[in-house]
């Protein structure tokens, strides 16, 4: 455990270094094209810690840095508060993942939806169903390899 604990904090160390130093760049001043491109990497490296981060069992932090991608990027709404949704349900923090869940109702494809009512169905403890709602979104896509 202590070995994995130093290799999410040296990946942690790491990505966090790539931000300050995608903050200093943008200090510097770059046209504004080059800018967008910077923020646009800088949000990448911000979901990849939030990734690191959730995987560490540090959902909490995850979301929140989640939550301050997805008001930097409107572009990438959708794909980040599906996220959110399901890192809510992990935790069990089913009221809020169906209230984003609610939000979200109609710019999902079929299969992210099957996917996240199969991780609804797991908060709620009804595996059978669950497993349903995953079936179908692997008949809609057979690489699905979160369902």
């Amino acid at each position: 455990k202590q070995w994995y604990q130093r290799r999410v904090r040296g990946a942690l160390d790491r990505l966090y270094g790539l931000v300050y130093h995608l903050d200093q760049v943008m200090l510097a001043g770059l046209a504004y094209i080059q800018e967008q491109r910077v923020v646009k990497y800088k949000s990448r490296v911000l979901v990849e810690i939030a990734g690191v981060l959730a995987s560490a069992g540090s959902v909490q932090p995850a979301i929140k840095i989640l939550k301050q991608v997805r008001g930097a990027q409107p572009d990438l709404h959708v794909p980040l508060t599906n996220a959110i949704v399901r890192l809510y349900f992990h935790v069990g923090n089913v009221a809020r993942g169906e209230a984003l869940l609610a939000e979200l109702a109609g710019s999902l494809t079929e299969e992210q939806a099957e996917v996240n009512e199969g991780f609804r169905c797991i908060a709620h403890g009804d595996y059978s169903e669950a497993y349903q709602h995953f079936s179908r979104a692997v008949a809609v896509n057979p690489g699905n390899t979160i369902a």
